[in-house]
């Protein structure tokens, strides 16, 4: 076994942890760059092997998802869509129900790190307008994301990662396993939220003004042509044909690409910093896979319980955020022939880590970090205090649902 790999990832995700040096403010995507050039520099990991471990195939549709984001900010289509759901607010608490079901929607479509950069200024936005706490608002956000990405494969990039890997009719068993559970922690987290917000009527709130209406068009055909390219997926998938979620990202950013008069400040305001960290993310972790160290720690069990599978996701993702606990399992689930319930359990435990702590999931640092541009934050600790009873329900609700259905499905 070779412990500098896990010896650098210790470093990087204490870095991201603390994202402090003296005076200096670290940026997340640096310090995941900066350990991946480390496992490079100490020969953990050959170059072919780092540049073989890079999903293209997650990079692309990341890269085409926030194309089709940023069309969505620019234009102003989503945000007066939002705004549309609150003319029929009554309460505080009918705003939050409205955000949290409309952003859980959005990311169950459209990638739950797309919905966290475009929401955070609608989530503070309604704690201004409304007189709901910010930090409330944000929590209810980084919470939506969380369980609205785990109902579909395309929700996040750990699903995409899981269902790339050889899950039949991915939409489909998404769906079955994970569309339940997903709603009913979302609407519990909805209640816990809930608590102590005035139940008292609000100002409405005007729809605003779309503000470029050429690209809000383009958006919409984007957004047809994504939702023809999911409906593909899921009626190709009866006739054993799989339509590459290429295709899904094509849809997304070429109408805006090749039409759009706007398209170059469109590719500016891409996230490539998110997509180098997800690059320099999978190099790291294949050296740490290589190391061998992972596959004497994580417990047998992991590949024959579903509960523990959960768990485990909930937990260890932690430390190694949720898409390097995928890669970590992936090729144990692989080599042991795992039932389809494993993946996922998997997938379940591993998104539902992005409800207990701030380093659980990207989604939650990218909200942190536009809330903290507009001058609000969320701390470790009150992340912590609202999520640890949030995270013991997903956990113990995904995993009686999954039990249940794959004891149905055998």
């Amino acid at each position: 076994m070779n412990l500098t790999a896990v010896g650098i990832l210790a470093v990087v995700f204490l870095l991201i942890m603390v994202r402090r040096v003296g005076r200096f403010r670290l940026p997340i995507w640096g310090i995941m760059t900066a350990g991946a050039a480390a496992a490079l520099l100490f020969q953990t990991i050959s170059v072919p092997s780092a540049l073989s471990s890079i999903q293209l195939d997650v990079i692309a549709f990341l890269f085409g998802m926030f194309v089709f984001g940023a069309a969505l900010d620019a234009s102003g289509l989503l945000q007066n869509v939002v705004l549309r759901g609150f003319l029929r607010a009554k309460s505080r608490r009918s705003v939050l129900l409205i955000f949290m079901l409309t952003t859980a929607a959005a990311s169950a479509l459209f990638m739950n790190d797309t919905v966290a950069v475009i929401a955070a200024p609608i989530a503070l936005f309604c704690a201004a307008k409304f007189g709901i706490p910010a930090v409330r608002m944000l929590l209810a956000l980084c919470f939506a994301v969380t369980f609205g990405s785990a109902a579909t494969p395309i929700g996040n990039p750990q699903n995409l990662l899981i269902a790339l890997a050889g899950v039949p009719d991915a939409f489909v068993t998404y769906a079955l396993y994970l569309g339940v559970p997903s709603v009913l922690c979302l609407l519990m987290s909805y209640l816990f939220l809930a608590r102590g917000i005035s139940a008292g009527p609000v100002t409405p709130v005007s729809a605003g003004e779309i503000a470029d209406t050429s690209l809000a068009r383009l958006c919409k055909v984007s957004f047809a042509l994504i939702l023809s390219a999911v409906a593909a997926r899921i009626a190709g998938s009866f006739f054993g044909y799989e339509v590459s979620f290429l295709w899904i990202a094509a849809a997304a950013a070429c109408p805006l690409l090749l039409f759009s008069a706007k398209r170059v400040s469109l590719l500016r305001a891409v996230d490539y910093r998110t997509l180098v960290f997800f690059a320099a993310m999978f190099i790291l972790m294949e050296a740490v896979w290589e190391s061998g160290v992972l596959q004497v720690l994580l417990p047998e069990t992991l590949t024959t319980s579903v509960p523990v599978m959960v768990l485990a996701g909930a937990v260890v993702s932690q430390f190694v955020s949720n898409v390097p606990f995928v890669l970590m399992v992936l090729p144990l689930l692989e080599a042991s022939a795992a039932s389809l319930p494993l993946y996922m359990a998997a997938s379940a435990g591993c998104t539902a880590a992005g409800t207990l702590t701030i380093l659980g999931a990207a989604s939650t640092i990218i909200v942190i970090q536009r809330a903290e541009a507009e001058g609000e934050t969320l701390s470790f600790l009150t992340y912590l205090k609202a999520g640890i009873p949030v995270t013991i329900l997903a956990v113990t609700v995904f995993s009686l649902w999954i039990w249940g259905v794959g004891i149905l499905s055998a």
